[in-house]
């Protein structure tokens, strides 16, 4: 699920463990006193996801079952979303005939399925540039402390292109992947397209960069608002690993380029891992969140310390 209703905080929450060694339990209670008990505006917890724990003086702890104490806290990252939106998904894929078990946020499903366990030790920003929406998840440590959604995906450059090229939408999107370019010096000055007309009036010969300038606005208000969210963040001098892009939006030549200008660090555009069988035809960055989605069932199928945090 996806959607700029989709928000995250970062909560703590302490229990007392009565100087013994601490368990699963303790750990669930911990997580249990961090999540929020009460969310506005028919809001519903989607994911709690363990940050850190600090037992007595000792912070920084990954893992504190086996340790010994009397404090135990809890960093989490709590994500929500409308309730109403979820109940609608889980809805839809009934009538399609499937049965859904849970409901992953894009930004968690595209991680599983492009960063690597290094990049999200170190520091990293994944964003999903999608149709309508495009996500943004930021990882330090293994774990994700910053999570959001930006009202601006590929459909808004084809609209873009659409408006300013006065051509049907669809012929937009033509010429948006086939032509367009992210960044105008990429182009050559020379460079022309044919672009078709609306209603019944002839085709026009037009200059690329004409294409290109239409697209680079866009991108780079797309860009400054992912800028502003690490910021937010307090991320900027933080990412290590850099940015990585995924999604259909990405795959816009000059996008990549454009985007270690305006946020100021490594950028690349992943596709996801080998995934057996079908890894040759999902090996792009658009199939990034349905293979994540796919590696996050796998992942949390058997019974684990996640299974029991309160969703």
């Amino acid at each position: 699920m996806s959607g700029a209703h989709v928000t995250a905080l970062n909560s703590r929450g302490v229990v007392a463990v009565a100087n013994r060694s601490i368990d699963r339990s303790d750990v669930v209670r911990a997580v249990t006193a961090a999540t929020p008990l009460m969310l506005p505006g028919g809001r519903e917890i989607l994911h709690v996801v363990p940050q850190r724990f600090k037992v007595d003086e000792r912070d920084g702890v990954a893992d504190p079952c086996g340790m010994t104490g009397t404090r135990l806290e809890a960093d989490v990252h709590v994500i929500a979303g409308s309730a109403s939106s979820a109940r609608d998904l889980a809805a839809c894929a009934s009538r399609a005939g499937i049965a859904p078990f849970d409901i992953v946020v894009s930004q968690l499903a595209v991680a599983q399925s492009v960063l690597t366990g290094d990049e999200k030790e170190l520091g990293v920003a994944v964003v999903d540039v999608g149709a309508g929406m495009t996500g943004v998840a930021l990882y330090e440590h293994g774990v994700p402390w910053h999570t959001a959604a930006i009202d601006l995906g590929g459909d808004h450059l084809t609209a873009d292109v659409a408006i300013g090229l006065r051509t049907p939408t669809r012929d937009a999107e033509r010429l948006k992947c086939r032509s367009g370019c992210a960044l105008t010096p990429l182009v050559d000055v020379h460079d022309e397209i044919v672009v078709p007309s609306l209603g019944e009036r002839a085709p026009r010969i037009l200059r690329r960069r004409a294409l290109a300038d239409i697209l680079q606005a866009r991108s780079e208000e797309l860009l400054r608002a992912i800028a502003r969210e690490i910021a937010a963040a307090g991320f900027e001098d933080r990412l290590t690993a850099g940015v990585v892009l995924c999604g259909g939006g990405a795959l816009l030549r000059g996008f990549a380029e454009l985007a270690e200008l305006i946020l100021g660090t490594t950028v690349r555009c992943a596709a996801p891992a080998s995934s057996g069988g079908l890894g040759d035809h999902v090996a792009s960055p658009s199939f990034a969140s349905a293979v994540g989605l796919a590696r996050y069932a796998s992942r949390f199928r058997f019974p684990s310390l996640c299974a029991l945090l309160p969703r």
